[in-house]
């Protein structure tokens, strides 16, 4: 009767074939619940990532128009006529943001230095001030250039907005570019402030040993891709 009793009772102690399963069914189905879970998350902190990083350009290329004292440095010209001009010449205007990394040779390769590059395309020159294109040469250091950049290169697209009086742009957009048209001159303008609207493209840089000239604005094929951020805005005479 003992050695019974000490059987039975370590027999009661130990597990069942069925309870194993069950418990390494309810073990995948968590785990499986967990990576689930894990996409979405993931996915929702890329986003936050994407948004931060528009809102920095975005606040970046607001700057730049409002602020930024190169951009009318022609004579007789203030930055609202500099910036018109350059969008009603050719129905927009591009301006350039993203980082560079400035080649030193006494600087450790391990810890280079990076810097923001934001400008006007170099075919706004004659519109905008000399020193607003992008990738000028400095009056001291080393000039930023496409093939240097520090990842993401964004092409923001000025073009006239659809908050613009009627009498200043065309009724409707223009199907080759799906834009709207200036109507008139700088001359018979006569608002206080100019309407824009502002398309922000993401581009993968050229790369390091590329030798061809990065690829100026074309509005008919920009219309058939789709921008990360679209947005208005104003400059005041």
């Amino acid at each position: 009767m003992r050695n019974r009793f000490i059987i039975s009772s370590s027999r009661r102690a130990g597990f069942s074939l069925i309870e194993v399963v069950l418990a390494i069914g309810i073990f995948l189905v968590t785990v499986l619940a967990l990576v689930g879970l894990l996409g979405p998350t993931l996915q929702s902190v890329d986003e936050v990532e994407k948004t931060d990083e528009v809102s920095s350009i975005v606040n970046t290329l607001n700057a730049f128009l409002q602020n930024s004292p190169d951009t009318a440095l022609v004579a007789g010209v203030s930055k609202f006529d500099a910036i018109y001009n350059a969008v009603a010449d050719g129905g927009e205007a591009t301006v350039y943001i993203y980082r560079w990394y400035l080649d030193d040779p006494e600087v450790a390769t391990d810890n280079p230095i990076i810097k923001l590059e934001v400008g006007f395309a170099a075919e706004e020159n004659g519109s905008v001030g000399a020193d607003s294109i992008v990738n000028a040469p400095p009056s001291t250091g080393e000039a930023a250039d496409f093939p240097k950049a520090a990842g993401t290169i964004y092409r923001a697209v000025l073009t006239p907005s659809s908050v613009l009086p009627a009498a200043y742009r065309s009724a409707d957009r223009n199907p080759s570019n799906e834009v709207y048209d200036l109507v008139g001159t700088l001359a018979t303008y006569l608002e206080g402030s100019f309407a824009m609207e502002v398309r922000i493209f993401d581009e993968a840089p050229p790369g390091p040993n590329s030798t061809v000239a990065y690829p100026a604005t074309d509005l008919a094929s920009l219309k058939d891709l789709e921008p990360i951020f679209t947005y208005n805005t104003a400059v005041v005479r």
